[in-house]
């Protein structure tokens, strides 16, 4: 998650900037990592500390809060909670979420042995040698909920995974979302 502090009229400091940013990178534990903050520290005419963040990510979702006290530190503890409040009550929502009565489809998921697809290096020399099936590390059944992409992105936003199998209300097939490193989603439908 990256963190974007500005001042307004008042002096910036660092352990105010350590402090926002230590207090506002606690909330990345329920965030992916594509969201960005942008935190605004300042101070009004009647010395009110007015600390405001902006949360939002490239797929459209944006988290706001605004805290106003006398003191900046306890602004900053305001709006963070406040925040925490918002992002669980939205997280909330979307596990509740039942985006249609239709059944789910169900895939399987294996994850394979690297090594146990080539045995031995002679096997990949001779491609007369009889075949041997990879071996299978892990095995789990999940279910492929009819989403269309907007929400199975959203669903995805905050997963702790970085892949969702869904069936795509639009088309009908099974598809297979996932973050790619650059930050950007794909879309696998198959």
């Amino acid at each position: 998650m990256q963190i974007l502090i500005t001042f307004r009229n008042m002096e910036s400091t660092d352990a105010l900037k350590d402090y926002a940013n230590k207090k506002i990178g606690k909330l990345k534990k329920y965030l992916n990592s594509s969201f960005e903050a942008k935190v605004n520290l300042s101070v009004d005419k009647k010395s009110q500390h007015l600390a405001s963040v902006n949360l939002f990510s490239n797929t459209g979702i944006n988290i706001q809060g605004e805290e106003k006290t006398k003191d900046m530190y306890s602004s900053i503890d305001l709006v963070t909670s406040k925040l925490e409040r918002q992002i669980k009550k939205h997280r909330q929502k979307l596990r509740t979420f039942s985006p249609s009565k239709m059944p789910t489809k169900k895939a399987q998921l294996n994850i394979y042995s690297p090594e146990s697809f080539y045995d031995d290096v002679e096997e990949v020399l001779e491609p007369e040698a009889e075949e041997t099936m990879p071996v299978v590390v892990k095995s789990e059944e999940v279910s492929a909920e009819y989403l269309t992409v907007r929400e199975a992105v959203m669903k995805l936003e905050f997963k702790k995974e970085d892949v969702l199998v869904f069936t795509n209300k639009d088309t009908g097939k099974t598809s297979m979302l996932h973050m790619r490193k650059d930050g950007n989603y794909g879309l696998v439908e198959i």
